[in-house]
């Protein structure tokens, strides 16, 4: 009796001690079952496991890279949403990754499979932008620099549409004010677009529709100045020979235009809208995509996140701690060895180090040439480089531009400045006055000038502390403005005359 007894409690413990011995799952074997879950495309297993790692070993050293699949994972399963706001933790979290490239460039791709048509919202496709271009200027020479700036000229490009339709949109019902401003914008911000031409010959008709004859001349001549082999280079000559109005040849018209309608000048000074554009000597991303086959790019480009471990010489987006399978790699589902401890050091320091190297790499970029490889007869489109900084400098000459009347009035200086403006009008005539900051006129140049001709009379010239004020007096003018030119260093004053002034003044 005491045998079976003791037999029976032993087979009750028995189940017990079967638990007792049965190991809980490690860091390693959740991040190996969260692999082969990517691998296979079951990505809501994967993210569940990829989690499991973070939340019960969040110092292993799987850990950093479960965070990265995880939004990886998301991107995979369309869920852009969720697939940007992990994968910006993981940024913000691991500011020194060297997965910040990859991570960069699919939190653009999250905004960019998002972007509508072109007649709708367009915030996705500037988030995008704004991503794919912060990608370009970090990692100039990085695996995605090439991808990122394709992405660069669709976004572009859809934004230049969306201000064209609105543009059109206020057209189509009679309000050329805003969409002479639409097609303004346009040009200023994205110049090297295909619809630019469109867009300029529309600015130009717009403008027409107002009464501003002259400003309508000048658009339609940077058309064909511009855009000589595209459809509305004819259109716009046709439209000069009807306007029958005088023409600035001495000077680019589309800066005049564009100042005139409230956009001259270099673009906005913010680096939103800037293209990053180089010649590489090492397309590896446009070579392996062409391969095809094994690929660790698709046959549309993009990263393949599945690609498999046979890939040579090519990054690995699906296993970026492993970004090459040289000989004797591990295999890219292989859990990544563990890591050393680093050397002891705060984590402001080691940012400090990786913003000093991006900044020495931007550096040592080469220089970036025009947006477009244009013909030699086709002058190029509105520079979009930055304004120089403004100095000391001096007015040396003030003289009429050269054209046949004269419409424009050229200060030559020795260096870039700043200014402000001002016009007055009355029945007898117009006085417009620009101040020229911490400018000191040439001991040569006369304090009073006299024109006496096309819609110029006279034109003082004085001194104080704050610079050099230019006061022009002429006959009734609608607008004025200065637009800042380079090369070499002047400002360029230009008038739209009165209906029928320039006709009276001409005979003088």
């Amino acid at each position: 009796m005491k045998r079976l007894l003791l037999i029976l409690v032993a087979l009750a413990l028995l189940p017990a001690a079967a638990c007792s011995l049965r190991q809980k799952p490690s860091g390693e074997d959740y991040y190996a079952q969260a692999q082969l879950n990517f691998a296979t495309k079951e990505y809501k297993a994967a993210i569940e496991n990829y989690q499991q790692v973070i939340d019960k070993y969040p110092f292993s050293p799987y850990a950093e890279d479960a965070e990265m699949k995880i939004g990886l994972a998301y991107y995979q399963q369309k869920d852009y949403a969720e697939a940007i706001g992990a994968l910006d933790d993981f940024e913000r979290m691991h500011p020194t990754s060297k997965n910040l490239e990859l991570v960069s460039y699919y939190i653009g791709l999250s905004y960019y499979e998002q972007i509508g048509r072109e007649d709708q919202d367009q915030g996705k496709t500037e988030a995008a932008l704004k991503r794919f271009q912060e990608l370009e200027q970090r990692f100039p020479e990085g695996d995605f620099a090439e991808l990122a700036h394709d992405k660069v000229l669709v976004c572009r490009e859809m934004l230049a549409r969306n201000e064209m339709i609105v543009g059109n949109y206020y057209y189509k019902r009679a309000n050329f004010r805003a969409a002479e401003s639409r097609f303004a914008e346009l040009l200023q911000k994205y110049p090297e677009t295909p619809v630019a031409p469109d867009a300029l010959y529309e600015l130009g008709i717009s403008l027409e529709k107002e009464g501003k004859r002259y400003s309508a001349a000048q658009a339609f001549a940077a058309v064909k100045k511009h855009f000589p082999t595209s459809i509305y280079a004819k259109r716009a000559q046709a439209e000069l020979t009807k306007l029958h109005e005088p023409i600035d040849t001495e000077e680019d018209p589309l800066p005049l235009v564009l100042a005139e309608t409230g956009y001259g000048g270099n673009p906005d000074d913010s680096n939103a809208d800037r293209v990053v554009v180089r010649q590489r000597s090492d397309m590896r991303g446009a070579d392996v995509a062409s391969s095809g086959g094994g690929s660790a790019y698709g046959a549309d480009g993009l990263p393949n996140l599945d690609a498999p471990a046979a890939v040579k010489n090519a990054p690995d987006p699906s296993q970026p701690d492993l970004p090459s399978a040289k000989p004797g790699a591990p295999d890219m589902m292989r859990a990544p060895a563990p890591i050393l401890p680093k050397p002891t050091g705060s984590i402001a320091g080691a940012a400090d180090a990786q913003a000093r190297a991006m900044t020495g790499l931007a550096a040592a970029a080469p220089s970036e040439p025009s947006l477009h490889q244009m013909d030699a007869d086709t002058a190029p489109p509105l520079s979009q480089s930055e304004a120089p900084t403004a100095g000391p400098a001096t007015l040396k000459t003030i003289r009429l531009s050269s054209n046949d009347p004269p419409l424009s009035v050229i200060l030559e200086l020795s260096g870039p400045v700043s200014f402000d403006k001002n016009l007055e009008s009355n029945s007898d005539g117009s006085t417009a006055t620009v101040v020229l900051k911490d400018v000191t006129p040439d001991v040569a140049l006369q304090t009073h000038l006299v024109f006496d001709k096309s819609i110029f009379k006279d034109c003082s010239v004085s001194s104080s502390s704050a610079g050099t004020t230019v006061t022009l007096k002429t006959q009734p003018v609608a607008h004025f403005a200065v637009v800042p030119l380079e090369g070499p260093p002047r400002l360029l004053m230009t008038f739209t005359p009165q209906a029928g002034t320039l006709k009276t003044s001409s005979a003088n």
